[in-house]
């Protein structure tokens, strides 16, 4: 979860270098099994690809999870 919450303020302060270091733990952690989708959550937040196609199964479609996330990171930029 510590690694989910650094991503999202490692998007919100736009630090590309911070952020590709926590994307990159968060996929490794994925790759264990623990915790699949806060990858792709880190990949929505930061509004990059993913790397590879998803494992998780989301309510909705993947674009709509990837737009939610996406806005929560430009809302608090905008504070």
């Amino acid at each position: 979860m510590l690694d989910l919450t650094l991503a999202f303020h490692h998007a919100v302060t736009d630090d590309d270098t911070k952020l590709a270091t926590d994307l990159e733990r968060l996929t490794t952690l994925a790759g264990t099994g623990d915790y699949p989708y806060y990858a792709d959550i880190a990949h929505f937040m930061a509004g990059l690809p993913l790397p590879s196609a998803s494992t998780a199964q989301w309510l909705t479609d993947e674009a709509t999870v990837r737009a939610r996330w996406r806005h929560l990171v430009q809302a608090r930029r905008d504070r």
